[in-house]
């Protein structure tokens, strides 16, 4: 029998998997090199994982928390470094975020396929079938043997880059099950408002969906809005959801301050460009002048403007849905219908913010995975 791992899919935690168990594993991958999604990541600079303490790790991966807690707190960003350092790519912080210091996402590529086993490029999976205590996983070309089968397949955000949801189908084939997936970590569209007679404006907005609230920085695109408030908000927002943007923290008493000669425009801490959409009517009028229903009008639109909302899916940065997580073992990552069968990263149902959170996951879950196997091989981890 083939004592081998066969690790599906060389994104982030499948080169971060091939690394870890080196000889004792073999990778397949239908692209024709791995690492592409990484080699975007960040701008091709590779945010590849933060400072954050482990405490306030956790909290970046919306309901999944307990989910992650044991990978992360076995790899964490501080092992995740260090791991990088011994294969000679040094890290640079830059805020909580942290990048190699070459700026080169292809360092931490080459580094994880330098430590990797065999791989096996262009071969499109068409079943995996497990007899037995054997996996046999049957491509396009030919037929592989393994003891033990991790998929990192990653989601659907970039399928340029190999992350297309062809794998799902298998997936499926084998028992489990697949939470709808769509894409996050994007824009938010909003068509109600002619923002893009705003757009490159940044500003701190805070942004609600019935009992969800989040406050963070933003910017004004063509389309709607974007940034890291925008991006981390958009995990919660199906088609044509109802949200609530709030553009000021404002109340009456704030215009008892202000001169009542002074016009509206010239007493909002807003950019112009801005006020004249959100009111284009009452800008040139003085304090003064406002009716108390125009007022309230004013701090009504400032506080919280309802606005259908839609997501651009064509600029996500990760995926939402996947390989449930009731049906993984979270210590272990290992399959909780299939022994020896495991999944990391994207393609299990976790998403995190933005800030290197999703490929700490994905080192972090690949890193549970290979060491689960190492200790099932009685093997220690070199």
């Amino acid at each position: 029998m083939n004592k081998s791992t066969a690790i599906i899919g060389l994104g982030a935690a499948g080169l971060m998997a091939s690394s870890i168990l080196g000889p004792e594993a073999f990778s397949l991958d239908h692209q024709k090199e791995g690492g592409r999604k990484l080699l975007v990541t960040g701008g091709g600079r590779c945010n590849f994982t933060t400072t954050d303490t482990l405490e306030d790790l956790v909290t970046h991966y919306y309901d999944k928390r307990n989910f992650v807690s044991p990978s992360l707190y076995a790899f964490p960003p501080e092992k995740i470094i260090s791991y990088f350092k011994e294969l000679g790519v040094e890290a640079k912080r830059e805020g909580t975020k942290v990048f190699p210091k070459s700026d080169k996402s292809s360092d931490i590529v080459n580094a994880l396929l330098r430590k990797s086993g065999r791989i096996f490029f262009q071969e499109r999976i068409s079943s995996i079938r497990k007899e037995g205590d054997v996996f046999h996983i049957i491509t396009d070309k030919k037929i592989h043997e393994a003891e033990h089968v991790i998929i990192a397949t990653g989601g659907i955000t970039y399928p340029q880059t190999g992350s297309d949801g062809s794998i799902n189908p298998i997936i499926k084939s084998l028992g489990h099950t697949i939470i709808p997936q769509k894409g996050v970590l994007t824009e938010i569209m909003i068509s109600s408002i002619p923002f893009s007679k705003a757009e490159g404006i940044s500003l701190s907005l805070t942004l609600k969906k019935d009992k969800i609230m989040m406050k963070g920085d933003a910017v004004i695109t063509a389309r709607g809005i974007s940034g890291p408030v925008a991006e981390n908000f958009s995990h919660y927002v199906e088609a044509k959801d109802m949200i609530e943007i709030g553009f000021l923290d404002i109340e009456k008493d704030y215009f008892k301050k202000q001169s009542g000669k002074a016009l509206l425009k010239n007493v909002l801490p807003l950019p112009e460009r801005l006020i004249n959409i959100l009111l284009p009517t009452l800008k040139e009028r003085r304090i003064a002048e406002l009716s108390s229903k125009e007022m309230d009008e004013v701090i009504r639109t400032l506080r919280g403007i309802k606005v259908e909302a839609h997501l651009n899916g064509k600029r996500a940065m990760c995926t939402k849905g996947g390989v449930p997580v009731r049906e993984v073992d979270r210590k272990s990552m290992e399959s909780k219908i299939i022994p020896g069968l495991y999944f990391t990263g994207e393609v299990l149902d976790v998403d995190g913010e933005c800030g290197g959170y999703n490929l700490t996951w994905a080192f972090a879950s690949a890193y549970s995975a290979a060491l689960d196997i190492l200790k099932k091989k009685k093997l220690v981890l070199s």
